[in-house]
């Protein structure tokens, strides 16, 4: 679909799609941090943000089948899967670094160096849990978010 195709559209017709069900799903990385990417700034502090765009493969077990039925074909959804690193605090960067080392084991990839992993991690799978999370502001927006990862 092109955006010219909902150039006649009446706002009245426009709905917010449903979210996925919430579950556990098989996930791909489809895509990994570039060194652009990196930077992030938050209320005056500067943090690296390592995010890996990944994307749903399948549903598990868990994943009720009638709100499945119901949403429909959930392959491709995507999602992000972000690690924030403080440069200002020694402690909290080593936690970030070890929660990232965690997502390559749970992708399989558990020997090499953090740049070569960061590449070789499109296309790896894992299993994810996808949750719901309101927003604060407006709690009638909820948003379908990547949750706690774990290998395949």
């Amino acid at each position: 679909m092109k955006f010219t195709d909902a150039l006649d559209r009446s706002l009245e017709d426009v709905k917010r799609p449903p979210n996925p069900p919430i579950g556990h799903y098989v996930w791909q990385v489809s895509k990994h941090p570039d060194n652009s990417s990196f930077e992030a700034k938050s209320t005056g502090k500067t943090f690296d943000r390592v995010e890996f765009t990944v994307k749903i493969v399948s549903p598990m077990d868990d994943v009720d089948p009638d709100d499945l039925a119901d949403y429909g074909d959930v392959s491709g959804f995507t999602s992000r899967n972000s690690f924030l690193f403080d440069n200002e605090d020694e402690q909290a960067f080593e936690r970030s670094l070890f929660n990232l080392k965690r997502f390559f084991e749970h992708l399989g990839l558990t020997e090499g160096e953090i740049a070569e992993n960061l590449a070789n991690s499109v296309g790896a799978q894992f299993v994810g849990e996808l949750k719901h999370r309101p927003d604060p502001t407006d709690p009638e927006i909820v948003y379908a978010e990547l949750g706690r990862t774990a290998p395949q």
